[in-house]
């Protein structure tokens, strides 16, 4: 069995997961390996397939809620793509700035806030590869 050191999630079936209860038997038993798995990996490479932009007053005045709102859609995309991370988050005065290392991941990101907080959405895809940069403002 493999173990990501980073995450803690593990490698069991052909297929990376989180479960804890196996993962602490195997690590009583001192029966698993170390091994970055695919979301921990693009992180440490800077594999980079998606930037989302969150901007304007309304955020301004709304960061806890937008964060909030960032972690929930990270945490149910990661549920679904062990590869799906946030890699980088960068906060200024009225903007948010997320790296995420799945073109999905970034989409989603921008489609919530559209969702629940309205505003403008653009999404720009690039044909020859897998990435995607994302554009949410509201004033």
């Amino acid at each position: 069995m493999k173990i990501c050191p980073a995450c803690y999630a593990i490698f069991v079936d052909n297929k990376w997961t989180f479960n804890e209860d196996l993962r602490g038997k195997a690590m009583q038993k001192r029966e698993w390996e170390r091994c970055l798995c695919p979301g921990c990996d693009r992180v440490a490479k800077g594999r980079i397939d998606g930037v989302v932009h969150l901007k304007g007053k309304f955020l301004a005045s709304h960061k806890e809620e937008a964060k909030n709102l960032i972690r929930r859609v990270a945490e149910d995309k990661l549920k679904k793509n062990i590869a799906a991370r946030i890699a980088h988050i960068e906060e200024k005065n009225d903007e948010i700035v997320i790296e995420t290392t799945d073109r999905a991941l970034a989409e989603r990101l921008g489609k919530e806030f559209g969702k629940a907080y309205h505003g403008s959405l653009e999404i720009q895809r690039q044909k020859e590869s897998a990435f995607a940069r994302v554009y949410w403002r509201r004033d």
